[in-house]
């Protein structure tokens, strides 16, 4: 059963059913710029897929949906639309694991990749005593998640772009959807052709995020992991090597959830990760 904050919270916020982005966007817009913004979204959606599978020679792939993310975090009004039509059973099912495992949630709070926010102010209000703060690449999604923290009354939340690693520390760093951005080094057309990596070429592969990520969490603290994965070794791999930093897998806390992204189905999985180095010393 859905927990009450959840329905609550996503209400609230207005996440709803959409069965078609395009008829909500001309329903909410009218129809001279519903019709603009369903043209401009469908040539970034097949922009953003080409070079995904394909690659591109001066975009890296960490930024090769930027355009499209940019687009969507225009306003808070289009985000929470493309949220709504993309992301809403996803968030149910985020957010049911972040509530099962809250006392897992120490002091201050980040949550690099905030994107709109959405899980940032949830995260928020169900944690009154710590501080959040969200951080994302996308200076609409900054934006736009201000702009909700705002409409939410919510005073223990900020966002920003990331700054260096390392340069802010906090009790428990939230990870979502980011992972699979920051490691993949080739196209997908070329990462179909050969096998798998094995798990040790995987935390090899892993090891630079990983890293990345780490200097966030204070020794004691935790990682919390919800990622997407289409199979494989991925998730052995960032566990790997967050291994080789000293964060320790909490037993029970690893899972795998599939879930309706859009037209499709996405599959994701999820950890907490306890950060050992120099606390037993």
């Amino acid at each position: 059963m859905l927990d009450v904050r959840i329905k609550e919270y996503l209400s609230r916020i207005g996440i709803r059913k959409i069965f078609e982005l395009d008829t909500a966007l001309l329903e909410a817009c009218g129809p001279e710029e519903g019709r603009k913004h369903i043209e401009r979204l469908t040539e970034l959606y097949d922009r953003s897929e080409e070079r995904l599978v394909y690659g591109s020679r001066d975009t890296p792939y960490l930024y090769r949906q930027e355009e499209l993310v940019d687009y969507l975090n225009q306003s808070l009004q289009i985000s929470l639309l493309a949220a709504s039509f993309y992301d809403r059973v996803f968030f149910r099912r985020a957010m049911e694991y972040l509530l099962r495992y809250e006392n897992f949630w120490k002091g201050d709070i980040i949550d690099i990749g905030c994107g709109n926010g959405i899980l940032s102010c949830f995260l928020a209000l169900c944690h009154p005593d710590s501080f959040v703060t969200g951080l994302d690449l996308s200076g609409n999604a900054v934006s736009v998640a201000e702009e909700l923290a705002k409409k939410l009354q919510i005073g223990n939340v900020r966002f920003d772009r990331p700054k260096a690693p390392g340069k802010r520390k906090c009790g428990t760093l939230f990870t979502c959807r980011t992972v699979h951005e920051n490691i993949v080094p080739r196209p997908l057309c070329e990462e179909a052709k050969g096998n798998m990596p094995s798990a040790g070429e995987q935390t090899r592969r892993y090891e630079a995020y990983a890293e990345e990520l780490s200097a966030f969490v204070r020794p004691g603290g935790y990682l919390i992991s919800i990622e997407r994965y289409e199979g494989g070794p991925a998730g052995a791999g960032l566990a790997g090597a967050l291994r080789q930093l000293g964060f320790c897998p909490v037993k029970e806390t690893q899972m795998q959830f599939s879930c309706k992204n859009g037209d499709e189905t996405a599959s994701f999985q999820t950890g907490i990760f306890k950060n050992k180095s120099c606390i037993e010393k």
